[in-house]
């Protein structure tokens, strides 16, 4: 594991903090113009844009997500960091996940890896179970 001084590390805990902020422009400066994100769940995604309208359509779905990260890992050319996702149950999502779930709040462990290039992020992986939000809510 590698110390929080390291600037990548705070490049990742920024964009966290832009990817958990409400706003779906937040992580733009930090990311490479034809950046690649590849979610385990949601699929791959090439270039900002498409990041961007993915990224959108998840906060549509869940307005408060939070990505909280919480270790890192440092290799040569990037940054390893596993993370817990969470957000609320809204009545738009009641109809795929019951309207007794409403209001309630769901969380997820994952984890990423993000290829940093000149100070931003060229590749994002992300690992995550898709069903680990009805688990959250099943075991409370």
């Amino acid at each position: 594991m590698s110390s929080n001084t390291d600037p990548r590390i705070r490049l990742v805990t920024d964009l966290f903090a832009a990817w958990s902020s409400g706003d779906a422009d937040a992580p733009e400066s930090m990311m490479h113009p034809e950046a690649i994100l590849n979610d385990i769940v949601g699929g791959s995604h090439h270039g900002w844009p498409a990041i961007r309208s993915f990224f959108k359509k998840g906060l549509d779905k869940w307005p408060d997500l939070l990505l909280l990260p919480d270790q890192f890992w440092t290799s040569d050319d990037g940054v390893a960091t596993n993370w817990v996702m969470s957000a609320t149950i809204t009545e738009e999502m009641a109809s795929v996940i019951g309207k007794q779930h409403v209001g309630k709040k769901w969380s997820s462990p994952g984890m990423s890896w993000l290829r940093i290039v000149d100070g931003r992020v060229e590749h994002e992986v992300d690992y995550h179970d898709s069903g680990a939000l009805l688990k959250s809510l099943n075991a409370r």
